[in-house]
């Protein structure tokens, strides 16, 4: 399986970014989408909608930072929907409802052993008696998590995912854990690629990401919840994950198909193939 072409860019020379799903520079711009300056497009060969102007890695370490902008994009949710935020902060028992709890959800998932928790923030949210590891590009948030996971037989590299995962060997893990990440990331396929290498054969990979092709988002518009900026870099539905999952070598579950339709998110599970891996 071989290595793929990294997007790199920094924040004095930005570059136009190509579609992380098929390579092409042809696209256009949903201006409904994209509030100034960022920019919100669709590839013009395979449909893949992604923000085309990202934040550089070097500015997501820092100045860019989750911890740093989280506020500013609560604000902006407030002000652009303050009803719904309203309502959402008061039933947030219902994320408890219906086996959504993630400790039982993970261990469903994730039975036993080392467990990668890509983009992990100050901790993990992986319960006992998995033994976690972490990467995350948050200079500040990768400290708070190595202490945390040191603890626990594991530890977190920081830096970027698609860098990152190179100080683990071939074959580490037991599972790993990309709960509300992939949407983040400017490299998502060379990243699921590096993945297939450090996942063992009987492995699990876990996915969370915002539903694009959800009925909420058609109805809500630019008032969807799934909009982050400049966070969110990569907008999936169904079909754009499945079809990068199986290009990095995967064979893909869809966990909530049964409410897919109506559902803000992707739930996926994916283990390897060994004919039909991606070849570049």
């Amino acid at each position: 399986m071989q290595a793929l072409k990294i997007y790199e860019t920094s924040a004095n020379k930005p570059q136009q970014r190509w579609c992380s799903s098929c390579g092409s520079f042809d696209h256009s711009d949903i201006d409904k989408y994209s509030p100034s300056p960022w920019r919100i497009v669709s590839c013009s060969s395979c449909d893949f909608v992604y923000l085309a102007n990202p934040a550089s890695y070097d500015e997501l370490a820092e100045e860019q930072a989750w911890e740093k902008n989280s506020n500013e994009e609560a604000t902006r949710r407030r002000t652009q929907r303050p009803i719904l935020d309203q309502l959402s902060k008061a039933t947030r028992w219902r994320l408890n409802l219906l086996g959504h709890d993630r400790t039982h959800r993970f261990l469903k998932v994730f039975q036993q052993g080392r467990i990668l928790d890509i983009g992990c923030g100050p901790g993990t949210t992986l319960p006992q008696p998995l033994v976690p590891f972490g990467v995350e590009i948050s200079k500040c948030l990768s400290g708070m998590a190595d202490k945390v996971m040191r603890q626990r037989g594991g530890y977190c590299v920081q830096g970027a995912a698609t860098e990152g995962i190179k100080e683990f060997e071939d074959n580490f893990f037991d599972g790993i854990l990309l709960h509300s990440f992939l949407e983040h990331e400017t490299n998502p396929l060379p990243l699921l690629v590096g993945l297939h290498r450090i996942l063992n054969n009987e492995g699990v990979v876990y996915i969370r990401v915002p539903n694009f092709s959800s009925l909420n988002r058609h109805v809500m518009g630019r008032k969807w919840c799934g909009f982050r900026y400049p966070d969110h870099v990569n907008y999936f539905t169904v079909k754009s994950l499945g079809q990068m999952a199986e290009k990095a070598g995967f064979k893909y579950n869809i966990l909530n198909r049964a409410n897919i339709l109506v559902d803000d998110n992707i739930k996926m599970s994916l283990r390897k193939i060994e004919i039909g891996a991606f070849d570049a």
